[in-house]
C-alpha cells in the first residue's frame, strides 16, 4: 500500500465539488476530538481547491503533523493529483462565502458566489460575489495581477500579497485588503483598507463595513477619508495671487497648519488635514515633498494614538452595558462623549454602544422613579389602613358601650371565660404599649392608642404584671400631662433612660455647627458622585477635625440645614447617610423629613422603600455634577 507524504491540510465536506472547507487539525489529541465532531462525514480533495476529487482520510501524526491523506486504489496505489496548494490558506477562497454571506444579507443584498477556473486565473486565484447587479472581485492569488482599468471588474479587493503599485494608489486613494488568520478548524476572515503613506489599517470589525448602491465596500476608514475629503471641498480655496502656481507657498501653510493641529490635538483637524495633504503628495517632491512626509507621519502618530484610547474606552463602556454596571456606564458616557466630539465621524458599532448605553441610564432613572411612586403610594396606602382601623376602633366601641347599656344583665359568667377574657385584654396591652413604644405617631394618634391602652388595662386587671401596669399608668399620665411639658419629648418607651435630645429650630443652629453643615454637605455630594452610601462614623473618618463630636440633637440640625437648599422635587442627600447607617434612619432620620415638611413614614419597612428609591434618585441626579 502506498503512502501519502504530501501533508494535505485542507479538504470539503460531503462531496467533491462542495464550497464547505475544513481545515485538518495538526496535534493528534485535537484530531481525535475533530473525528469525533465529523463522525458519519467524508473528507474530500475538492474541486474547488484544484484537487483531483479523490475521497481523503484523517492521519494521525507520530512524527509529523496530522494531516489528510487520499485514500489508496485496490491495487494499493495512490491517485495523481495535481493539486498545487495544500496548506491552511489553500481554502481561503471557499472560506469567503461564510464569512460574508450573512453579513451581506443584513444588509438586504443577495450575494451570488463564482469561484472563477481560467488559463491565466487557476481556481482559487479570483472569487466574484454578485450583489444585484454589482460586483466585488476579490484577488486571492499574487500571481494573478488585478487589471485595474478593467470596466467590468467591479469593486477590487486585494487578497494576502497581492500588489498594488504606488501611483495607482495614489491614483485610487485607498484599496481595501483581505486576509485570513486561524481560529481552531476554521479560518476567519478580516478586512483591512490601505492608504498612501500610512500602510493597512486592519483595527475593525466586519460589522462596522457596508457595501454601497453602487457596490463599493466602505469601511471605517474610507468613511472618515470621504467625510474630510468632503470638509476639504466645502473649504474656501484662496485663489492664486499670480499667474505662476505657488505650490511650495502653499504646501508649507499646509505643513504649518498641521503641525499646529497636532500640537493642540485637534483630532478632526488633523485627520482632515492629513487626508488632504496625502491629496498633495503626488504633486510633491524634494523638500517640499520631505516637510509634507514629516507632517503627514506626526499626524498619523497622534491619530494612532487617539484611535487606541477611542478604542479602550469603546470597549470598557460596552462591556459595563453589557454586564450591566450602571454606576460605570454613567461615569464612562461622559467620558466618551467629551473624547469624541472633536471627531465626530463614529461607525456604527460606537453608535449602538453609545444607544445601549444611554438606553440602559434611561432605563435605571425610570427604575428608581417607579420605586418611588411605590413607595408613596405604600406610604398613602399605610395611612389609609390605620385610620380605617381607627374609625373602625372607635365604631366598635362605641357599639359595644351603646349595647351595655340596653341589654338586660349579663348572665353570669364562668372563672373559665373570665380568665380567657382577661388573658385576651393582657395581649391587647402587650400589643399597644409595644406599638407606642416603637412607632413614630402624632399627638392625636398616640392619645387614641392609650385611651385603648387604659381600657384594655382596666378589662385586663391583676392579670397584669406590675411592671406591666406601670408602663400603662406611665403612658396615661404621659398623654394627660400639660402640651408645653411634653410638647419637645422625643416619644421613646416611657422606661427608656435619659430621655434624647429635644428637636430644636433648625433656624437656632449653633454658629459653630455652620463650618460642619458646609463640611458634611460636600462630603454627600461626594458620596453621591460616586454612587455609594455613607455613615457618620466613615464621616468623621473622612472630615476629621471638620466635623466634631454632635449630639443625635446636632446631627439632625446639621442634616436639615444641609438640605436646606434641595429643590422641592429633588430627594435630599441625607438618604445617603441614612441608607449606610439604619440606625440613625430608624431613630431620627423622620425627623430630618418632618424639619423639612416632607412625609416621615410610620412603618420602619416603609421608610426603608423611601430610603432605597431616594439613594438611587440621588445617584441619577449627581452623576454629571
Amino acid at each position: 500500500m502506498g503512502v501519502d507524504n504530501r501533508q494535505i491540510q485542507t479538504a470539503v465536506l460531503a462531496d467533491p465539488e462542495s464550497d464547505d472547507p475544513v481545515v485538518c487539525p495538526t496535534d493528534a489529541d485535537e484530531l481525535d476530538e475533530f473525528r469525533e465532531e465529523f463522525a458519519g462525514t467524508t473528507f474530500w480533495c475538492g474541486i474547488l481547491l484544484g484537487g483531483c476529487g479523490g475521497q481523503l482520510l484523517t492521519r494521525r501524526g507520530n512524527v509529523r503533523v496530522s494531516h489528510f491523506a487520499h485514500f489508496p486504489d485496490p491495487d494499493g496505489l495512490l491517485p495523481e493529483c495535481g493539486r498545487r496548494s495544500r496548506g491552511v490558506a489553500s481554502a481561503d477562497h471557499l472560506y469567503v462565502r461564510a464569512a460574508t454571506q450573512t453579513w451581506l444579507r443584513r444588509q438586504g443584498h443577495t450575494p451570488h458566489y463564482r469561484y472563477i477556473d481560467r488559463d491565466d486565473a487557476p481556481v482559487g486565484s479570483l472569487v466574484e460575489i454578485e450583489l444585484d447587479g454589482r460586483t466585488l472581485l476579490l484577488h486571492m492569488d499574487p500571481a494573478t495581477p488585478p487589471d485595474w482599468d478593467e470596466q467590468q471588474a467591479g469593486d477590487i479587493i486585494l487578497g494576502p500579497g497581492v500588489q498594488v503599485d504606488y501611483l495607482t494608489l495614489v491614483r485610487r486613494g485607498h484599496v481595501n485588503r483581505i486576509k485570513f488568520v486561524s481560529e481552531g478548524n476554521q479560518r476567519v476572515m478580516m478586512l483591512g483598507t490601505e492608504l498612501p503613506h500610512v500602510g493597512t489599517d486592519w483595527d475593525f470589525d466586519l460589522a462596522d463595513c457596508t457595501v454601497d448602491e453602487h457596490g463599493r465596500l466602505i469601511t471605517p476608514v474610507i468613511t472618515r477619508l470621504e467625510a474630510a475629503r468632503a470638509a476639504a471641498e466645502r473649504a474656501p480655496v484662496p485663489g492664486p495671487r499670480s499667474e505662476k502656481p505657488e505650490a511650495p507657498v502653499q504646501i508649507g501653510t499646509l505643513t504649518r497648519l498641521i503641525n499646529t493641529a497636532v500640537q493642540k490635538k485637534e483630532t478632526t483637524t488633523v485627520r482632515e488635514l492629513r487626508d488632504t495633504a496625502q491629496l498633495q503628495v503626488p504633486r510633491c517632491e524634494g523638500q517640499a515633498l520631505d516637510h509634507l512626509q514629516r507632517a503627514i507621519d506626526r499626524a498619523n502618530g497622534l491619530l494612532d494614538e487617539q484611535d487606541r484610547v477611542r478604542r479602550r474606552l469603546f470597549a470598557g463602556l460596552d462591556e459595563a452595558v453589557r454586564h450591566g454596571h450602571v454606576y460605570k456606564v454613567t461615569t464612562m458616557t461622559p467620558q466618551v462623549r467629551r473624547f469624541i466630539q472633536d471627531d465626530t465621524v463614529t461607525t456604527p458599532q460606537e453608535e449602538g454602544i453609545l444607544e445601549a448605553a444611554d438606553t440602559l441610564l434611561r432605563e435605571t432613572r425610570q427604575q428608581a422613579a417607579q420605586k418611588r411612586r411605590a413607595a408613596d403610594e405604600r406610604r398613602a396606602a399605610a395611612a389609609r389602613e390605620w385610620e380605617e382601623r381607627r374609625a373602625a376602633a372607635a365604631e366598635e366601641g362605641e357599639r359595644r358601650r351603646a349595647a351595655e347599656a340596653q341589654e338586660p344583665p349579663a348572665q353570669p359568667v364562668t372563672q373559665a371565660q373570665e380568665r380567657k377574657a382577661r388573658n385576651r385584654a393582657r395581649g391587647r396591652v402587650q400589643s399597644l404599649t409595644g406599638r407606642l413604644r416603637r412607632e413614630e405617631l402624632s399627638a392625636q394618634q398616640q392619645k387614641h392608642l392609650v385611651e385603648e391602652l387604659v381600657l384594655a388595662a382596666k378589662e385586663a386587671g391583676d392579670h397584669l404584671s406590675e411592671a406591666e401596669q406601670r408602663k400603662v399608668n406611665e403612658w396615661a399620665e404621659r398623654v394627660a400631662a400639660p402640651a408645653e411639658e411634653s410638647g419637645t419629648a422625643q416619644k421613646t418607651s416611657p422606661a427608656a433612660q435619659p430621655q434624647p435630645d429635644a428637636i430644636t429650630e433648625p433656624a437656632k443652629l449653633p454658629d459653630r455647627l455652620v463650618p460642619t453643615v458646609a463640611a458634611v454637605r460636600g462630603a454627600l455630594k461626594k458620596t453621591a458622585r460616586e454612587r455609594t452610601t455613607t455613615s457618620w462614623n466613615r464621616l468623621e473618618h473622612q472630615l476629621g477635625s471638620a466635623l466634631p463630636s454632635l449630639t443625635s440633637n446636632e446631627r439632625v440640625q446639621v442634616l436639615v440645614q444641609v438640605d436646606r437648599p434641595t429643590a422641592g422635587d429633588e430627594p435630599l442627600l441625607s438618604s445617603l447617610l441614612a441608607a449606610g447607617d439604619p440606625h440613625f434612619a430608624y431613630q431620627y432620620y423622620r425627623h430630618v423629613l418632618t424639619a423639612l415638611g416632607l412625609d416621615a413614614p410610620d412603618s420602619d419597612e416603609d421608610l426603608r422603600d423611601v430610603v432605597e428609591a431616594d439613594t438611587e434618585q440621588v445617584f441619577t441626579d449627581w452623576r454629571f455634577r
